[in-house]
């Protein structure tokens, strides 16, 4: 019996080693069993208070690494630095960061290496690796993750082979793989997986051919085809899927044509032309539509020329112009739109210039400086920030700036 036990303990090592040894993830560790003897919320609750004693001074890291990709998610942040390597910060309660149980970081730590893609959801995180795989975790209680279970993920899971595009909604995934088919899992209460009935969808399912980008909002999803044709489906009950309507289809529905790039906001959606066009659909309450009335649009509007690309966020957008200027418009409640004035703006205002991507999430906003620095502002009630505080930025702060005479010239707000 010892002998039996003895050889089991060298076939797990072996296994362990091959893992570990194919170079890919090589920092994940399985998830360890919850304490019952203290509480995370209360853990939290108690790092908060003494960074707030602390009165800490803002973080600036300083890295060798120029940041390729953000992601803002709810009330946390990713970023993907030009050797591959992913890092977190902000909300991790429910391992949104991939992190464990116990990490909640208001500054930026390494997660994983070997990531050339990154999508942050309401509570769970997606990565393409070099390899093609997907990896999820964080909250999965609708399917989210696409594990097969609805257990919260801590650590990276595998989930699927030959993906070249994710995207995450408030709880439901989007993924293309590499012969363009669009598959999605997780909640599907209105139609986000593109069918009808109410089931969440705990792996991924099919949904259409012929994909080469895709969005996910708060529970309506569209999609590029290689036609350039926009298609949507899901919750339209704030006319964001652009068909004319507020009737929620439960099948992918054309929507307009030469679409370049979209972006889905919680309840509205942003779409760039071949030709650099910007329109709108959707709710448009707080200015999210950047010019139109203050009303619903269920069918496209035109907003303005000139637009590379285009991120929009829970109540507020930001596009970069094909000069490299940002522009934000919408909800500023919490600074988001790195205006200290905190009223809505229904008109696009300026940000600052020299911006090659931006990311928009929840009440914070992302961008990388085209020498590719990472900067942030708005809320930081989570440290989703990323500057070492949980107070609230008003105008932009450097989180992770290049050395080595990276940044040639001063940041031009």
């Amino acid at each position: 019996m010892k002998t039996l036990r003895l050889t089991l303990l060298f076939l797990l090592c072996v296994a362990l080693f091959s893992f570990a040894s194919c170079g890919i993830l090589e920092d994940i560790v399985p998830s360890p069993t919850p304490s019952t003897d203290s509480d995370p919320q209360t853990e939290k609750q108690e790092q908060l208070d003494r960074i707030r004693e602390r009165q800490e001074s803002p973080i600036q890291i300083e890295s060798p690494y120029r940041i390729i990709a953000i992601a803002a998610g709810y009330d946390f942040s990713l970023a993907i630095k030009d050797d591959n390597s992913l890092w977190g910060w902000g909300n991790n309660t429910s391992g949104e960061l991939g992190l464990g149980m116990w990490e909640w970081p208001l500054s930026p730590r390494r997660i994983i290496g070997n990531v050339t893609y990154v999508a942050a959801g309401y509570g769970h995180s997606m990565a393409i690796l070099k390899d093609s795989s997907l990896w999820g975790w964080g909250w999965n209680g609708s399917g989210q993750v696409g594990d097969g279970t609805t257990d919260t993920r801590f650590y990276p899971t595998r989930i699927m082979e030959n993906v070249v595009h994710v995207a995450t909604g408030w709880d439901f995934t989007l993924a293309i793989t590499d012969d363009g088919a669009l598959w999605g899992w997780g909640w599907n209460a209105n139609g986000e997986m593109g069918k009808a009935g109410y089931e969440q969808y705990l792996v991924p399912v099919f949904i259409m051919d012929n994909v080469i980008y895709a969005t996910a909002g708060g529970n309506h999803g569209l999609a590029i085809t290689a036609d350039n044709a926009l298609w949507g489906w899901g919750s339209n009950t704030s006319g964001q899927l652009g068909d004319g309507t507020m009737e929620n289809p439960y099948a992918p529905i054309y929507i307009m044509s030469n679409i370049a790039a979209v972006s889905a906001g919680f309840d509205y959606t942003l779409a760039v032309t071949t030709c650099g066009e910007l329109w709108g659909f959707g709710n448009n309450n707080f200015g999210e539509l950047g010019g139109a009335a203050v009303d619903f649009h269920p069918a496209p509007i035109f907003l303005r020329d000139g637009i590379a690309s285009v991120s929009a966020g829970f109540a507020h957008t930001m596009v970069i112009t094909t000069e490299g200027e940002l522009l934000a418009s919408g909800q500023n409640e919490y600074g988001q739109l790195a205006n200290p004035e905190r009223w809505p703006r229904r008109h696009f205002i300026h940000v600052m210039y020299d911006i090659a991507y931006v990311s928009a999430g929840y009440g914070h906003t992302m961008v990388v400086t085209a020498e590719g620095a990472l900067l942030a502002w708005g809320l930081n009630d989570e440290g989703q920030v990323g500057d070492g505080s949980i107070e609230n930025r008003y105008a932009p702060v450097v989180v992770i700036r290049p050395v080595e005479g990276a940044l040639s010239r001063p940041l031009v707000l």
